[in-house]
């Protein structure tokens, strides 16, 4: 009997010995950034804020003075935006030197005669509506303070923006020291510091179990597969959680899809039962494990050196010390995730609000829906619908509310793209030290995916968690006959193949490619590795197709009738400009422009190298922008995959590049340096890094575009009023405005009527767009906005419509609550904390 010894491929423990410091410097400065990021940070207040710009609410000039109160809901006050328009035709100069200047003074109460804090700051010369912060001392307030923000100017004029009625419930504009009926639009900005911090944490901590259910949903099953096919030992920590996650993800929709043609329903009990089978499995399991291993524990016969003996020491530290500072790469970046989210009372913008309402149909159905009347006019699939059972699956295991669970649930999965990222990486350059800085880079410096969170890109999000394990998995089939357990990795990869296309439709996309350009680049290298089959890897990867299409073959049939089909068959003929979605600015924020630097100068040395994967990632971005291109090019199909869904993916080949540089970097470093400066030269290298990072984390934790943030905290109780109140059969008209694509959305917290409390809302979720009917919506819509101003017409226009509600959010739009209020045509059924609820009177 031949018995392979295990130390054949262990790293030599002398090198090793320069990778566990490294990894110990890594470690030891992660630690350090984790406590030393959560200091001053300014984060905008979107609660204690008021945005409607769209209305000019004064003239300020020499001979006026105004003001306006607020109240600073968070403490630290650090800072105020305005906006305003200067006139291009101002008769007066303007003040010294030609400079364009505004004088201001804080007080705490409008009747105070001595200013907290003054100061004068240059605005441009001309311009319109355009933003302005002020920079403020941090205040020592405490939260609910109140505060009084005077302008004046020396000369010249400038019109301060707002809303012409006194809309903000905490405050009033004051006109030369009288108040009026307005508002200045303003967005107030405090100071996050480590005390802050530290109230977080003590909060989160009354949210800890939520560790349990995230772990069931997210890592258990795919981890009990993957232990259960004997294939998590060909894996390191970091690539086992990230395969588990990924088939975690890929079953959850799939068991969801024949429980719906099965006519099973799903049920908050019958989820916590096999929550319960599946975590006394896996304690079955370890015992199990732990029995079998005492009584195999004597010598197979292999009889090992000192040397030997060093050598898997080493190694088992080196994999502890790696699997350690990647735990700690990840709860790095789930903190900022966690902390970016802070104030925000739901997911933010429009793709939260479908996710929610088909989250909600999966909750209220206990099946995926056969048709989402009477919400949405549009085939169930018309879109993909596995991210919403997994989000289900969560929601029934914690008791959250949808907001609630998906706003958590999508900053976990956020932060978990470090152990995609990585596993990547280690897969394609075979370095853990290349996944390492891969995941920094994912975690910390690319824009992408943390600004996902400003979008609510959820589906898309998941889909790149999966499509890693998959591709990984189905690289194991290379070793062509010689391939042990094989039907494991076959089945397993087409089960987060086929979850993945469940997920997003997208991203099944992205994966075809990639493992097309594989197939292409293993045809092309095969020489260099004559040990591997291409015509029996090309068959398996076959079979995996295979059995993945069997696996969704009910939704996918219907999906390829009735959505591709049609996208394929109608072909444009006009032009359309290539790259025409196409925008930079997602990939050079925070510190994008040096990720790109890196990944260049990655790609640069892997071509030159001759290393595979970087001709594979260059292949891949290359295929991927040829499709998202297809309208330019006038192909069929345009329009499925667009260059923005391309390109907010980039963050992988970004990433792994980056980091395959960066390990190259301290490889080389070590040759060209005198031995005794190996060490400092390390620390060094691993501060610097670190240091970046930290660059990185405080601007990636205030990323999110306050726009994007619709809904206010006082949204929630109203809607549970409305839930209480007013007939589900309803339809509530909310503030509309145009959103893109030549669609109209909600533009505040009414937009979360239809998630949360079941009624339709006008306009409906954006996946109107879809539907037939979208003109119709669109037309209404923009009717809303048109006569928003004039309650007697919009009371006509809605009485004809059988539109008997109105909502208007705390953040407000275009429909006027003081208009609304004073009309006899209308009643207030709530009105609290800025949130009115209106109904037509007879």
């Amino acid at each position: 009997m031949v018995i392979n010894n295990p130390l054949k491929n262990v790293i030599n423990p002398r090198k090793n010995n320069l990778r566990k410091r490294r990894s110990f410097f890594l470690i030891l400065l992660l630690l350090l950034l984790l406590v030393s990021t959560a200091g001053c940070v300014t984060f905008n207040d979107p609660e204690a804020s008021q945005e409607y710009n769209s209305d000019l609410v004064g003239v300020l000039d020499a001979q006026s003075v105004i003001g306006q109160s607020f109240i600073s809901r968070r403490p630290h006050l650090n800072g105020i935006t305005i906006w305003f328009t200067s006139p291009d035709d101002q008769d007066s100069p303007t003040s010294n030197n030609g400079q364009n200047s505004l004088n201001v003074k804080l007080f705490h109460l409008a009747t105070d005669t001595s200013p907290i804090f003054t100061t004068s700051i240059l605005l441009p010369t001309s311009g319109n509506n355009i933003p302005v912060t002020i920079q403020i001392p941090v205040q020592a307030n405490l939260p609910g303070e109140s505060f009084y923000l005077q302008f004046m100017k020396d000369s010249g004029s400038i019109q301060i923006h707002g809303r012409n009625e006194d809309a903000y419930p905490y405050g009033q504009i004051y006109y030369n020291g009288q108040p009026i009926n307005a508002d200045i639009a303003f967005r107030l900005s405090y100071d996050y510091d480590f005390a802050s911090f530290v109230d977080d944490v003590e909060r989160s901590l009354t949210s800890i179990w939520l560790v349990f259910p995230l772990m069931i949903v997210l890592w258990l099953p795919g981890w009990l597969l993957l232990e259960l096919s004997g294939l998590r030992g060909r894996f390191d920590f970091g690539e086992q959680t990230s395969i588990s996650v990924g088939i975690s993800l890929g079953l959850t929709p799939i068991i969801m899809l024949w429980t719906t043609i099965s006519k099973i329903k799903w049920t908050r009990e019958a989820v916590l039962f096999f929550a319960g089978f599946l975590v006394a499995l896996f304690f079955i399991r370890l015992i199990y494990k732990n029995i079998i291993s005492k009584r195999n524990a004597p010598n197979l016969g292999i009889k090992y050196s000192s040397e030997d003996r060093s050598a898997l020491q080493y190694s088992h530290n080196f994999n502890s010390f790696n699997s350690f500072a990647l735990i700690l790469i990840f709860l790095f970046s789930l903190t900022i995730r966690l902390v970016m989210i802070r104030d925000l009372a739901t997911p933010a913008w429009v793709d939260s609000i479908h996710h929610a309402l088909l989250t909600r149909l999966v909750l209220s159905l206990g099946a995926y829906p056969s048709s989402y009347l009477p919400y949405l006019d549009i085939s169930p699939t018309a879109y993909h619908p596995g991210f919403h059972s997994i989000v289900a699956a969560f929601t029934w295991l914690s008791n959250l509310n949808i907001a609630q669970a998906m706003l958590i649930l999508g900053q976990v999965l956020n932060a978990a793209a470090v152990f995609s990222v990585y596993l990547l990486a280690k897969t394609l350059t075979r370095s853990s030290t290349s996944g390492l800085f891969a995941a920094i880079i994912t975690g910390f410096l690319a824009p992408m995916p943390a600004y996902y969170t400003s979008w609510g890109r959820y589906t898309e999000l998941t889909g790149l968690l999966i499509l890693p394990a998959a591709f990984a998995l189905i690289q194991l089939l290379k070793n062509g006959k010689s391939t042990q357990r094989k039907y494991w990795i076959i089945f397993l990869g087409a089960l987060a193949s086929g979850g993945l296309f469940m997920v997003h439709y997208r991203v099944i996309v992205f994966l075809g490619c990639l493992i097309f350009t594989s197939l292409v680049i293993f045809l092309l290298f095969r020489k260099r590795e004559p040990s591997h089959n291409p015509a029996w890897f090309l068959f398996l990867v076959f079979m995996v197709a295979t059995v993945a299409v069997l696996l969704v073959s009910p939704w996918m049939f219907q999906t390829i009738e009735s959505t591709v089909l049609p996208v394929i068959n109608s072909t444009g003929t006009s032009s359309v400009p290539f790259f025409q979605d196409f925008s930079w600015a997602y990939l050079t924020a925070a510190l994008g422009k040096q990720t790109l630097v890196i990944a260049g100068l990655g790609l640069v040395w892997g071509m030159i190298k001759r290393k595979h994967f970087a001709y594979l990632l260059l292949l891949w971005t290359f295929f991927l922008f040829i499709i998202a291109n297809f309208d330019a090019l006038r192909l069929p199909g345009g329009g499925m995959i667009n260059n923005t869904s391309v390109e907010i993916m980039l963050f992988i080949p970004i990433s792994i590049l980056g980091g395959y540089f960066l390990d190259q970097l301290i490889t080389h470093w070590r040759d060209l340096i005198p031995k005794f400066l190996v060490i400092p030269v390390y620390g060094i290298f691993i501060f610097f890094i670190g240091w970046v990072a930290f660059i990185g984390a405080r601007q990636l934790v205030t990323i999110i575009n306050p726009i994007t943030i619709l809904s206010r905290n006082a949204d929630i109780p109203a809607i549970e009023w409305i839930n209480e109140n007013i007939p589900e059969k309803e339809t509530i008209v909310i503030n509309p405005f145009a959103w893109g694509y030549g669609l109209y959305a909600g533009n505040d917290g009414g937009y979360w009527i239809s998630p949360l409390s079941g009624n339709l809302t006008l306009p409906p979720p954006v996946l109107y767009g879809l539907a037939s009917d979208r003109s119709r919506i669109k037309e209404l819509s923009q009717r809303i906005i048109n006569l928003s101003t004039n309650p007697m017409a919009l009371w006509e226009f809605l009485s004809s419509n059988q539109l008997n509600y109105l909502y208007i959010g705390a953040k407000g739009g275009v429909l006027s609550p003081e208009k609304l209020s004073a009309s006899d045509l209308f009643t207030i059924r709530y009105h609290k904390d800025g949130v009115w609820i209106f109904s037509l009177k007879p």
